[in-house]
This record gives C-alpha cells, sequence and structure tokens, in this order.
C-alpha cells in the first residue's frame, strides 16, 4: 500500500513539536506542557479553548511519542486510502478533539494530559463503525470486526497501567464510532439519514461534554 501523504505530515508534525518541547524545558515537564497547550480541565474552563486541539500534538516522554507513532504508520495509511487525505485528517483531528471533550468532562480537575491517542482511538472507533455502518459487506466487515480484538486490548492496558489517559481514549473511540456514520468511504455512500444522525450526535454528545464539564469545574473553583 501506498505510503499516506497526510499520515506522513501528521507524524512529522508529533515529531517536530516533540522536538521543540524537548529543547525549550522537557516534554515531561507539567509547566512546559501547560506552556505548550496540552489539556488542562481548569485552562479550558477559564476560556483556552484550543486546549482541546492542541493536545493531539504533544507527548509526555519519548516513549509515548514513539508508541503513538508507530500506532499511526500502522493504521493511518490505511484509513487514508479508505477516506481519502481530506476526510482522514478531518476525523483525526475531529475525534481527538472529542476525546479532549470527555477529558473535560470526566477526568480528574488537576491533571495534565495529551497525545495523539485520542486520534488513534478516534480511528479504532472509525473501524468498529465502519463494521456496523457497511455490515452487508463482507469485506467492510471483516475489517472492521479486525479491530474488535486491538481496541479490547488497549481499553484494558489503558486501565491497568498507571498515567494513561483513559478518558481520552474512551472520547476518541466514541468520536470515531459516531464520524463512520457521517463520512462515507470512498466511491461508497451512507443513507442521507445515517449522516443526519451522525453529525446531530456528535455535536449534542459534544455539548453535553461541554455542560458536565464547566458544571465539575465550577463546583470545585
Amino acid at each position: 500500500m501506498a505510503k499516506g501523504k497526510m499520515t506522513r505530515i501528521l507524524m512529522a508534525i508529533n515529531v517536530i513539536v516533540f522536538i521543540f518541547m524537548t529543547v525549550t524545558g522537557g516534554s515531561e515537564n507539567i509547566e512546559n506542557l501547560l506552556r505548550f497547550n496540552a489539556m488542562s480541565k481548569i485552562h479550558v474552563y477559564q476560556g483556552e479553548w484550543w486546549r482541546l486541539f492542541c493536545p493531539i500534538f504533544i507527548h509526555i516522554g519519548v516513549f509515548h511519542l514513539l508508541m503513538n507513532m508507530y500506532f499511526l504508520n500502522s493504521v493511518g495509511d490505511t484509513f487514508e486510502s479508505l477516506y481519502g487525505s481530506k476526510n482522514f485528517l478531518i476525523i483525526y483531528l475531529l475525534t481527538g478533539v472529542m476525546g479532549n471533550l470527555f477529558t473535560y468532562a470526566f477526568g480528574e480537575i488537576t491533571s495534565v494530559s495529551a497525545g495523539a491517542s485520542t486520534s488513534l482511538y478516534g480511528l479504532f472507533g472509525l473501524a468498529l463503525g465502519i463494521m456496523f455502518n457497511y455490515r452487508d459487506n463482507e469485506f467492510l466487515r471483516q475489517f472492521g470486526s479486525s479491530f474488535i480484538g486491538i481496541v479490547a486490548i488497549n481499553i484494558i492496558y489503558s486501565f491497568m497501567v498507571p498515567g494513561i489517559g483513559i478518558t481520552g481514549h474512551i472520547g476518541g473511540l466514541l468520536g470515531g464510532f459516531i464520524l463512520a456514520g457521517f463520512f462515507p468511504i470512498m466511491n461508497m455512500t451512507l443513507p442521507t439519514s445515517t449522516k443526519i444522525i451522525a453529525i446531530i450526535a456528535f455535536g449534542l454528545i459534544a455539548m453535553g461534554f461541554i455542560y458536565i464539564g464547566n458544571r465539575s469545574v465550577a463546583q470545585v473553583l
């Protein structure tokens, strides 16, 4: 399979950001993470909404970066070939934001989080959505079902290992599953009703997470 251009661009951005963080104070330094706009519930509550987007490209430590880049390199090309570079990028970013919104709603108020894993779990959720929305297509159904084990193992791992932002993973997974009903695979179609339901669901859930997050922070401050 040809290497996806957008996948390579995303990987490059992650590496470049990591290098900048490393030389300007370290990628595991909390102050530096906040300076680079890592996810922080309090800061988002105070109006810094870009922190729902920026953490997608920030990593905490070299192992974190290498693991996420390994997964992005492993699955990114496949999804980019299925959806095209433009839609792949939109899905990648939206699922990352949904993952951070889930963290805003249900994460610990004092935690600082970051990582491309919100978007990577979004791609896993996208695969499960493909299995659901194209269940009459044997190839696509089997493709989607092949990710069930990957999702299960990674969710269990996220619960077992301290310090992993499970909330962001679950939110990204949910976002990807929903967006599979809005973005059709290239040269294929989805029912208009499915697309309408998907985009409304995505919007309502995102607003719900914002409301829950606002309330949770306001009760503490």
